[in-house]
C-alpha cells in the first residue's frame, strides 16, 4: 500500500508542475510535430496495455496456484486426523494436527504476507512425526493406519515448503518498471509539444494519468499471492479446524 500512495502522489505532483509549467510558457495549439507525437504516444501505450495485461495475467495464475496449494495442504491435514482418529493412543497427535492448524493460520499468514514464514509450525510438524512414530500400534489395521498418517505428514511437510515458496513469490520488477516507464511516455509525450493547456486538454490529460495509475496501482496490489488485493486467506485450514471437530464427535478422543 505504501508504493501505491507514492505513486499517486507523484503523478499528481507531475501532472500539477507540466500544467503549471505549460500554462506559463506554453504556445497556443497547432499542428508543429503532432502527428510523429501521436503516433509515439499511441506506441507508447500499446507497449504499457500488452505489459499491464501480460503481467495481470501473470499475479492471476500465481493467486490461482497458492490457492490450490493452501487447499492441498489442509485436505492433507484432514486426512491425517482421519486416519490417527481410529487410533485410541494417538490423541496426544491429534492435538498436534490442531495446534500446526492453528499456528499456521496465526502465526505464518501474518507473515507471509512479508514472503516470510514462521519456524514454530515447522517445528511442530517435526515433533508431530516423532510422536506418530514412537507409536506401538497392536494389529495389522492399527499399523497401515500409523502409516497413513506418516505419509500425509510427508504431504503436509512437502505442502508448507510449497507454501513457503509461493509466499516468496512476487511480480518480476521489471514488468512494474517497464509499465511505469511507458505509463509516462503516454503522459508526458503530448506535453513535449509545449502547447498552452485547455480545458479539454487538461481533462484529457488527466484522463491518461488516471489510466496509467490505475493500472499500475492495480498491478502493484495483486502481485504478492498473500498481500492486497484478492489475497489467499487461510479459509481451508479453518475450514479443517471445523472438520476437526466433526471427526471428534465420530471417534472421540481417549484421555
Amino acid at each position: 500500500m505504501g508504493w501505491v500512495a507514492v505513486l499517486v502522489v507523484v503523478s499528481v505532483a507531475i501532472a500539477l508542475i507540466a500544467f503549471r509549467v505549460l500554462r506559463r510558457k506554453g504556445r497556443d495549439d497547432g499542428e508543429h510535430g503532432s502527428s510523429s507525437v501521436d503516433f509515439s504516444a499511441n506506441l507508447a501505450l500499446a507497449v504499457y496495455l500488452l505489459v499491464l495485461a501480460y503481467a495481470a495475467v501473470l499475479c492471476r495464475d500465481a493467486l490461482s496456484v497458492s490457492e490450490a496449494d493452501v487447499q492441498a495442504e489442509a485436505e492433507s491435514l484432514t486426512e491425517m486426523y482421519w486416519s490417527v482418529a481410529p487410533v485410541p493412543e494417538a490423541a496426544p497427535v491429534r492435538s498436534q494436527i490442531r495446534r500446526y492448524t492453528a499456528q499456521s493460520v496465526d502465526l505464518d499468514w501474518p507473515l507471509m504476507a512479508r514472503s516470510e514464514m514462521s519456524p514454530i509450525p515447522g517445528q511442530t510438524l517435526m515433533d508431530m512425526r516423532a510422536a506418530v512414530l514412537r507409536l506401538r500400534p497392536v494389529g495389522e489395521e492399527s499399523k497401515n493406519l500409523q502409516q497413513d498418517t506418516l505419509d500425509r505428514i510427508s504431504e503436509v511437510s512437502h505442502a508448507r515448503i510449497v507454501r513457503g515458496d509461493d509466499a516468496s513469490t512476487s511480480l518480476e520488477s521489471i514488468f512494474v518498471i517497464s509499465m511505469i516507464l511507458s505509463g509516462l511516455l503516454v503522459i508526458a509525450l503530448p506535453w513535449t509539444l509545449g502547447v498552452r493547456p485547455t480545458t479539454s486538454s487538461i481533462v484529457a490529460d488527466l484522463v491518461r494519468l488516471g489510466v496509467v495509475v490505475v493500472g499500475v496501482c492495480f498491478i502493484i496490489l495483486i502481485s504478492h499471492p498473500f498481500s492486497g488485493l484478492g489475497a489467499v486467506e487461510p479459509d481451508a485450514f479453518k475450514a479443517a479446524q471445523r472438520q476437526y471437530d466433526q471427526i471428534d464427535g465420530l471417534f472421540p478422543a481417549q484421555p
